[in-house]
């Protein structure tokens, strides 16, 4: 009788042994499962995060390519502006207003634009006051120029009444 018992109470045992260890099983697949769906939304995050990065790094080099001949153009201004002064010295000499005709074209080609004085009012983004006076009529002293709409020399300008 006692080897009954013995083989009851391992039968017994086995089956809270097996309950355990399906449970055990649940447990570890539900934990499984729980991490392949964490990995997963930290991908999810690291691709969203890796698509704006490609956007951002696309914008600043466009942003780069765009602004990076502001040093070259600025250099062109002034010898533009050595023109116009030559221009008005000599009006007749048609050499000179045919060159300064083609480097205005070529700054306009590649972004740049005269700041507009006549009619407007006086815009600190946009003016430089050389001389303040009571008023509101500006006289440009010395032209400024815009790069794809951003002030890269603002105009020197003289308040009137």
């Amino acid at each position: 009788m006692s080897e009954e018992k013995d083989d009851q109470n391992k039968k017994q045992g086995n089956q809270a042994g097996d309950e355990k260890t399906e449970k055990t099983v649940e447990e570890k697949l539900a934990e499984c499962q729980k991490q392949a769906e964490e990995y997963l939304n930290n991908w999810k995050r690291e691709r969203a995060d890796f698509i704006n990065f490609k956007k951002d790094e696309a914008k600043r080099l466009e942003e780069a390519i765009k602004f990076g001949n502001e040093i070259l153009l600025l250099e062109m201004i002034e010898i533009a502006d050595d023109l116009e002064a030559g221009i008005k010295h000599q009006p007749e000499n048609e050499g000179i207003v045919q060159i300064s005709r083609k480097l205005r074209d070529l700054m306009v080609k590649y972004g740049v634009e005269k700041i507009k004085v006549e009619g407007k009012k006086f815009d600190p983004a946009e003016h430089e006051a050389v001389e303040d006076g009571e008023g509101d009529k500006l006289e440009e002293i010395r032209a400024g120029y815009t790069l794809y709409g951003k002030v890269i020399r603002p105009a020197r300008v003289k308040i009137n009444k």
